[in-house]
């Protein structure tokens, strides 16, 4: 069973992410581990304005995006219960610093948060991610906010391996 769980949260997937978080959460609580949900961002270009005069720089976007994608993993905190969550942040290539993190955390288990329905650019994306991690990767499916269908068991869809 994974002890360490890694969540990933990509730029696409701003929607109600509650579901996707009750997920990993609940593997993590059955198998006594530790869940990482970790915001991954691509580096993004500097901010100007349309006299193309610099407003902010790399770093201060970084430090902008940073900050809200903290903001939305806190909110997802209290939702977990009594699964211990560590949150975290990474700018760069998606496979890159996924490859560098879970090596760096250990991780068992890789779930990618995806649509409730995933579709075939989900599917490729974890199954292309799946062979460059040393771990396996699965979709963790969110409902979009106002869904009432949500069923209360773990949905979990694995990628091909």
């Amino acid at each position: 069973m994974a002890k360490r769980i890694l969540m990933v949260i990509t730029p696409g997937m701003a929607d109600d992410l509650r579901s996707a978080a009750l997920s990993a959460a609940a593997m993590a609580r059955k198998s006594g581990g530790l869940l990482r949900i970790v915001a991954m961002r691509p580096i993004p270009p500097a901010r100007v304005d349309r006299y193309d005069r610099i407003i902010a720089d790399e770093d201060r976007e970084m430090s902008r995006l940073a900050a809200a994608a903290e903001e939305q993993m806190a909110a997802l905190h209290p939702e977990l219960g009594d699964v211990p969550a560590e949150r975290v942040v990474r700018f760069g290539r998606l496979s890159r610093e996924l490859r560098i993190e879970a090596r760096v955390f250990g991780a068992d288990l890789i779930g990618l948060a995806a649509p409730g329905q995933p579709r075939l650019r989900h599917q490729l994306r974890a199954w292309s991610l799946g062979r460059t991690l040393p771990a396996p990767v699965v979709l963790l499916p969110f409902e979009p906010a106002g869904a009432d269908d949500r069923r209360p068991e773990t949905v979990v869809l694995p990628a091909f391996r």
